[in-house]
């Protein structure tokens, strides 16, 4: 229903709006639907990035418009496209272990796989990983270093340890510059600390012990999730 009002809104302002309060309207419709786009199928955010396009297409064709109105569509496609992109390697995840909807899309966790033995967070190769656990297994996407992405499962049965582990590192304690009052910190975390806290949750069967590394409060809650499920 919220997807169809949106449609509706976007296609009122580009028939009847001035270019920049178009701009305004689609621009903010889309924003809504990516700040949104876990609630809705995974094809409406297919139709929602598309849309617009077609609908400046036949608007074009109508002669209804000027220039400032395609660099609007132009923007607010790029936008909804970049909340596609966002969900697509989850759409992706689920549709391997053959599930399918938005209720599975909204389980998937993304978070970082970590290579080698934890002990200190520069010194690790990672990458981005989703997970999702259906049935008795846990399924999660890898990418191999020079082989590409392939699909993961652990049997929970199989499961010795499943723990949240801190690690204290040692830094250099950055100290604030003018210059990040303009420009993004890249070393926020070490503002005045000469140590840093890093943590990563441990999946340990008989045979390998896997790593995932992202916040304390994702990696907890995640946590929760992997052994209420084991309980089943």
């Amino acid at each position: 229903m919220a997807a169809l009002i949106i449609l509706f809104v976007a296609i009122l302002a580009r028939m009847l709006l001035n270019p920049l309060l178009y701009f305004f309207v689609i621009e903010g419709c889309m924003i809504l639907m990516v700040i949104t786009r876990k609630r809705y199928e995974y094809w409406v955010l297919i139709l929602m990035t598309i849309f617009p396009m077609i609908l400046e297409a036949v608007a074009l064709f109508l002669n209804i418009g000027k220039i400032g109105h395609l660099f609007g569509t132009v923007v607010a496609t790029i936008t909804i496209f970049l909340g596609l992109m966002d969900e697509m390697p989850s759409e992706k995840l689920i549709r391997k272990v053959n599930l399918k909807g938005r209720k599975n899309r909204r389980k998937v966790k993304t978070l970082m796989f970590t290579y080698g033995r934890i002990s200190k967070l520069e010194k690790l190769q990672m990458s981005s990983t989703h997970a999702i656990i259906t049935g008795e297994k846990l399924y999660f996407s890898l990418r191999l270093p020079y082989e590409g992405e392939t699909l993961m499962s652990i049997s929970l049965k199989e499961l010795k340890e499943v723990a949240v582990h801190q690690v204290i590192s040692d830094v250099t304690p950055y100290l604030p510059r003018m210059r990040d009052l303009f420009i993004p910190i890249r070393n926020i975390k070490s503002i005045g600390k000469p140590k840093h806290l890093d943590y990563f949750l441990v999946l340990k069967t008989s045979d390998n012990i896997w790593t995932f590394y992202e916040e304390p409060e994702i990696l907890l809650n995640f946590q929760k999730e992997i052994e209420k499920a084991m309980d089943k």
